[in-house]
C-alpha cells in the first residue's frame, strides 16, 4: 500500500488509537472565542477515525487496513478485526477479504485456510476483484477447499473484467496454453494487450512486454491487428463494469482520497 502520508508522528497515532476503544460520533468543534486562534484543522487520519466511528463503512475497513499494516499508527491485530468486523456488518465487501487475509496469513488469528476462502468467495460474490483472485486462486489449488480448476477459470476471467490486472495475465497464460489454437492465442495477446495499458509496476510490465513480442511471433502480422481489435473490446467491456460497479458510498469529500487506495490491499 503506497504511503498515505507524512509526517504524522507515531505518539500522537497511538494517543488517537486509544481514543478507539469506545468509538462514538464525530462533535462539532466549538467555535474559538473572540480574539482566540481558531482551533487546528483535524489530519486526515483524524477525519478517517470520526468517519469511522460516525459508520462509514468504507472508513472503517480504510482504518482497519492502517492498523493491520501498521501503516504510519502503531500495528494493532486487535483493534483491525474489530474494525473489519464493523465493516463488514455494514456490508463491505473490501473487508470481507481483508478478513479472509488475515485468516489466510494467519494476522492476529490462527491461520485458517476454510475460513480465509469463506471470506475471500463472499467478497468475491459481492464484486470485490481481489476477492475473485484470491477464492481464484484457492480453488485452483484446492487450499480451504475442494479443487475445481474449471471454477477457477471462471473466477479469473471475472477478476479480468473486472479489470484486476494479474488476472488479465493468468486468463492470458491460459489461454496461450490451450492447445496452440489460433483463437486462443489471439485472446491470450488481446488479454496481455489490455494488461499492458492498465499501469502496471515496472518488473511486471517488462514480464508483460515479453509475453506480447513471444505470442507476437506465433500469430503474425495480421493476426497481431485482429488480437488488437479484440483488445479494443476487452478494455471497452472493463470500463462498462467499472462504472456499473461504482461505489454507492464514498468516504467523504474532505477526507484525503489517498485512503481510497487502501480498501482492499491487505492480500
Amino acid at each position: 500500500m503506497k504511503r498515505l502520508w507524512k509526517g504524522i508522528a507515531v505518539a500522537a497515532a497511538a494517543a488517537l488509537i486509544v481514543s478507539l476503544q469506545a468509538p462514538a460520533a464525530a462533535q462539532t468543534e466549538p467555535a474559538a472565542p473572540q480574539g482566540q486562534a481558531p482551533a487546528p484543522a483535524p489530519t486526515p487520519l483524524e477525519m478517517l477515525v470520526a468517519a469511522a466511528s460516525a459508520g462509514n463503512v468504507d472508513a472503517m475497513n480504510d482504518l482497519a487496513v492502517l492498523l493491520t499494516l501498521g501503516a504510519q499508527v502503531p500495528r494493532d491485530y486487535g483493534m483491525a478485526l474489530y474494525w473489519y468486523q464493523k465493516a463488514i456488518a455494514g456490508g463491505s465487501p473490501d473487508a470481507m477479504n481483508n478478513l479472509g487475509a488475515m485468516y489466510l496469513y494467519g494476522l492476529g488469528l490462527q491461520r485458517d485456510y476454510a475460513n480465509a476462502f469463506h471470506w475471500v468467495g463472499r467478497a468475491a460474490e459481492r464484486g470485490n476483484v481481489h476477492g475473485m483472485y484470491s477464492a481464484a486462486a484457492m480453488v485452483e489449488a484446492g487450499l480451504g477447499t475442494s479443487r475445481d480448476p474449471r471454477l477457477a477459470r471462471v473466477l479469473f476471467r471475472k477478476a479480468a473484467e473486472s479489470g484486476f490486472v494479474p488476472a488479465m495475465v493468468k486468463v492470458s497464460d491460459d489461454c496461450a496454453r490451450s492447445m496452440g489454437a489460433s483463437a486462443d492465442l489471439i485472446e491470450a495477446y488481446a488479454w496481455l494487450q489490455v494488461a499492458s495499458q492498465s499501469g502496471l509496476r515496472e518488473e511486471m510490465q517488462i514480464a508483460v512486454l515479453a509475453k506480447i513480442d513471444a505470442l507476437g511471433a506465433r500469430i503474425g502480422a495480421q493476426r497481431r491487428d485482429e488480437a488488437r481489435m479484440r483488445a479494443a473490446q476487452l478494455a471497452a467491456g472493463i470500463r462498462e463494469n467499472a462504472s456499473a460497479a461504482a461505489r454507492e458510498h464514498a468516504l467523504p469529500a474532505q477526507i484525503d482520497a489517498r485512503y481510497a487506495s487502501a480498501r482492499s490491499n491487505v492480500m
